[in-house]
């Protein structure tokens, strides 16, 4: 690969990572799973909370870590973390 379409492939992934997210990107239920995840609520306890099945709750995480293009709970707090709502509309 030449240098300046080494130049354009890394100018195009930066201009990716430069497109917020808009507000819907996340249903409000999709939101509340994920706030309860930041506090460290365990799985079974965000199921009691929201007065959910276990596996819905799975199904919202799994939404959520494809929305976010994360693998682990701690990528998504990790990314919650660094674009909080104060900061900008990704949640």
């Amino acid at each position: 690969m030449s240098n300046s379409v080494a130049r354009k492939v890394v100018a195009y992934f930066n201009d990716l990572g430069e497109n917020k997210p808009t507000t819907t990107f996340f249903s409000p239920r999709e939101r509340q799973v994920l706030e309860l995840l930041v506090k460290g609520v365990a799985y079974k306890g965000i199921a009691d909370q929201l007065l959910l099945s276990i596996e819905t709750v799975r199904m919202h995480i799994k939404r959520i870590y494809a929305k976010l293009h994360v693998h682990s709970r701690g990528e998504a707090v990790a990314k919650y973390l660094m674009h909080k709502p104060n900061r900008l509309s990704l949640f």
